[in-house]
Formats: structure tokens, C-alpha cells, sequence
């Protein structure tokens, strides 16, 4: 838990903030903030969702695991996700007056359900 509190307080000082401040933002008791930080009270989830509410930023898996999330990386362009069009030449004309669907699939064959 001593890790945790570690990160808490690398995050104060990079933030600017005293123990005082941050309760004051926090909107929690002085002493209460002043006691996690000196390891007598461990952080409560009421104190960890207040400091996810105070900065939206704040990674908390890393603060809580010391893991921090993985950055996505940009896609390829070459590699795109975007679905494969294709075109299909020969059209089929259902005359019958009943419901039909159509599934085409990814080889540019298809098939026909007429409703019965």
C-alpha cells in the first residue's frame, strides 16, 4: 500500500499541490489526506474516486498497480481495417411477390431466401 501512497504524492509534486490543497480540492479533511500520506490510514476508495474526479488525467491503473496503460499505436496505413468492397456484376431479379433476402458473402457469392 506504501507504493500507492508513493505515487500519490510523485503526483502532488508534479501537480503543485501540498497535502492542505489537495484535501481543500478534494473536499475532504485536512487530517484525513495528511494520514494517508503518512501511511496511518491506507487510501480509501472514496479518496481514489475523488482524485479521479479532480484530474481526469490521472492514470489510476498506475497509480494503483504501477502499471501504466499501453499507448495505442497508430495503424498503418497499408493495414487498414476499412471492409473490402465488391462489386457484383450479375443481378438477380426476384418476380415472386414474397419477402426475399439476399446474403452476400465475402467471395462475391451470394444466396436467396424467399419467404414461404
Amino acid at each position: 500500500m506504501q507504493e500507492v501512497v508513493n505515487r500519490i504524492e510523485a503526483w502532488m509534486k508534479v501537480k503543485g499541490l501540498s497535502a492542505p490543497e489537495l484535501a481543500k480540492e478534494l473536499g475532504m479533511n485536512r487530517s484525513t489526506v495528511v494520514h494517508i500520506l503518512g501511511g496511518r490510514n491506507k487510501p480509501s476508495l472514496q479518496f481514489i474516486m475523488n482524485l479521479a474526479a479532480f484530474d481526469p488525467e490521472l492514470d489510476l491503473r498506475f497509480l494503483l498497480t504501477g502499471v501504466a496503460l499501453p499507448t495505442p499505436t497508430p495503424q498503418n496505413s497499408n493495414t487498414s481495417s476499412k471492409p473490402e468492397v465488391k462489386v457484383i456484376e450479375k443481378i438477380k431479379t426476384v418476380t415472386s411477390g414474397k419477402n426475399t433476402m439476399i446474403v452476400l458473402n465475402t467471395d462475391g457469392t451470394y444466396k436467396s431466401f424467399v419467404e414461404q
